[in-house]
């Protein structure tokens, strides 16, 4: 059965750190097979098939990339294979817009064939970290600095960087390289994105005192948090907010992550937008804060909300019919 993993506008979600997962037809084996952007929902789809490799004419000369990182939040470090290596000059002009801001004297993009790197999007930034090929040539002091990470157009997971030292060779296809992203980074950025559910799941709670509110989008950087809500939430209600934050967060809350089919999906979930068809027999990932509620989501995540440390909500902003909760996570 095709799993599909869903980032939601509700809460611009990304993943999970869970090593227990609930559909059998999620396993290390199976293979991307492609990511598509529905823009008027903000939904990113991604689907993935239970054989590895699925091959045809394209998949032979194109393979996807493996997101481990969807699949087990706790990894670190990891050896795979190398796919390809370009320079950053050479990205298809569909590509190119994903790394504006590249040295195109020394970049290059990297594909491997699985890969523990999340890649920005739902609202929460890439990982960065390093890869080092495993063999003994001389060739093996060789490090490639990853400095970004996107989803490319063709399924392929692209990391841009830089060789170090700059003088040697690349990578080459078929060898063998370790994966080692930046721990602290990952680690903050999935307390802010878990702090970002928990906020929406607190304004949610209080439904009774603010009404006719809805979750539309969020952004779970550590310099700019926030969730966006369609409907108006007056600034006197930001105590009863944070109260809530605050009762989430210090019952440790288990957060966990499942793959439910559409009817699931819809009973569960805290918002799921009717506009989004989701083809028959194929399951969302969602992540659930137990006890709280959950959203379709693909990001990484703490394992409860004890993790989260201190989120504290900064102000309620309202234009044009809808509000902004911003917070921070210390």
């Amino acid at each position: 059965m095709p799993v599909r993993y869903c980032k939601n506008a509700a809460a611009r979600c990304s993943l999970l750190a869970c090593r227990r997962l609930t559909s059998a037809a999620v396993q290390p084996h199976i293979l991307l097979s492609r990511a598509r952007l529905l823009s008027r929902t903000s939904f990113l789809f991604l689907t993935f098939h239970t054989r590895y490799p699925r091959c045809n004419s394209f998949t032979m000369t194109m393979p996807k990339t493996v997101a481990l990182f969807q699949q087990d939040e706790t990894l670190r470090k990891h050896t795979t294979k190398i796919i390809s290596v370009q320079p950053v000059t050479a990205l298809s002009e569909a590509n190119r817009p994903l790394f504006k801001t590249a040295d195109e004297c020394k970049d290059f993009v990297v594909v491997t064939a699985e890969t523990i790197f999340y890649a920005q999007g739902g609202g929460q930034p890439c990982d960065t970290g390093k890869m080092t090929l495993t063999s003994s040539s001389d060739s093996s002091h060789c490090t490639f600095d990853v400095t970004s990470v996107r989803n490319g157009t063709d399924g392929q997971i692209l990391h841009l960087g830089s060789f170090s030292p700059s003088s040697s060779s690349p990578f080459q296809p078929g060898a063998s390289v370790e994966q080692a992203i930046d721990s602290e980074k990952r680690f903050l950025n999935s307390r802010i994105h878990t702090g970002g559910h928990v906020v929406g799941l607190a304004v949610r709670h209080l439904s009774s005192s603010i009404p006719d509110v809805t979750e539309l989008k969020a952004q779970h950087y550590p310099d700019l948090a926030f969730v966006d809500f369609k409907g108006l939430i007056d600034g006197k209600h930001k105590e009863a907010v944070q109260a809530q934050v605050d009762a989430y967060i210090s019952q440790a809350l288990p957060v966990k992550v499942y793959f439910w089919n559409e009817a699931e999906l819809r009973e569960k979930c805290a918002v799921v937008p009717e506009a989004v068809a989701i083809p028959e027999g194929e399951l969302v990932r969602a992540v659930d804060i137990v006890g709280a509620g959950a959203y379709p989501c693909g990001g990484t995540h703490v394992a409860d909300t004890g993790m989260v440390g201190k989120v504290t909500i900064k102000k309620i902003s309202r234009s044009k019919g809808n509000s902004k909760v911003s917070y921070v996570v210390s």
